[in-house]
């Protein structure tokens, strides 16, 4: 193995064991900062370390981290979105930088599937119903999702692993990617418009990164064309849904329910009017956080740190091509 010199950054929290071990054996030194840092502490920890590479777990990596590390070769994302990454910033100063697409698929489909379940099959209120030592209510308030349809807006690996879930559970599944090229599978019906598929599904998942032109594409115009009853979930980015609008299409009945795993401000505060709508289930950002999916990014991480220092470059997961030298 290239033995290296350098030093590598892991902002917020601790690289799994065999990445870490990784990073250090090719010579690499690994530190580590604060727990959830914020941007102070981000850009404290840069001037002090001067390190040669950045793992981002959490924090906010603008033109200010930049100027605090002028030795920075090379960003890794410990995660597939990287909203929080001035991306642009980067490649104007010649710094690839890394995502981990694809590592977290089978968690976040998972969960996905579990909330979709959950609003479906009223779980929470269910929970409650026993607990109050009540019992069942007097209407049944749960429907199958068997010869329903679900629409996927956005079709990348987490899109797929939803998909097949889908499929098992007997539901149709349509999607929408303009951004997709390549192949298709056959047993997903591609959508020409994003109308098209919110008219069309009994369920709607969202799977895309946060950027303008997807802020608040879940919005009261949109809601509005989807059918009556249907269902929301976004694990994707918290700014893609209008939660005041999302509140007010559950309010009046127009949607049964939705799944947030991610939120418009995080954490939202127990005053956000989604965190308190009975209709919506909700999880704190976990949906990609389990110890198989953290494991398959920190090596991802790691890996491409190690390949890039060596020389190399995995242009699979590369998300600025066009960064200074690789033009």
């Amino acid at each position: 193995m290239t033995k290296l010199v350098g030093k590598v950054l892991v902002s917020g929290w601790p690289l799994l064991p065999e990445a870490e071990k990784l990073l250090r054996g090719t010579g690499l030194e690994v530190h580590v900062t604060k727990p959830a840092p914020d941007q102070a502490e981000m850009v404290k920890s840069l001037r002090e370390i001067a390190p040669d590479a950045l793992i981002v777990r959490t924090g906010i990596v603008d033109r200010e981290c930049f100027d605090a590390a002028p030795e920075l070769k090379v960003i890794a994302n410990h995660g597939a979105g990287y909203d929080d990454i001035d991306v642009a910033e980067a490649t104007h100063r010649g710094i690839p930088v890394f995502a981990a697409p694809g590592r977290n698929a089978i968690s976040v489909a998972e969960h996905v599937f579990a909330q979709l379940l959950a609003v479906r099959k009223q779980l929470p209120q269910h929970d409650l119903l026993v607990r109050n030592g009540d019992w069942r209510p007097a209407t049944p308030i749960t429907s199958e999702l068997f010869g329903t349809t679900l629409g996927l807006v956005g079709f990348g690996a987490i899109g797929e692993a939803v998909a097949r879930l889908a499929l098992a559970f007997g539901m149709s599944v349509i999607a929408y990617d303009p951004g997709r090229s390549g192949s298709w599978p056959d047993t997903v019906t591609r959508c020409a418009s994003m109308n098209e598929l919110l008219t069309q599904s009994d369920a709607v998942s969202l799977h895309v990164p946060l950027t303008e032109q997807t802020r608040h594409m879940i919005d009261a115009q949109a809601i509005a064309k989807m059918k009556p009853g249907a269902v929301l979930v976004n694990a994707a980015r918290g700014g893609v849904v209008d939660e005041a609008a999302l509140c007010e299409a559950l309010d009046s009945g127009k949607l049964f329910g939705a799944a947030l795993d991610t939120f418009e401000i995080e954490p939202p505060g127990g005053d956000a009017p989604a965190a308190r709508h009975v209709r919506i289930v909700l999880t704190p950002h976990i949906a990609g956080v389990t110890p198989e999916s953290a494991l398959r990014m920190s090596m991802c991480c790691a890996d491409n740190v190690v390949s890039y220092l060596s020389g190399g470059l995995n242009t699979q997961d590369l998300i600025n091509p066009a960064y200074c030298g690789n033009s």
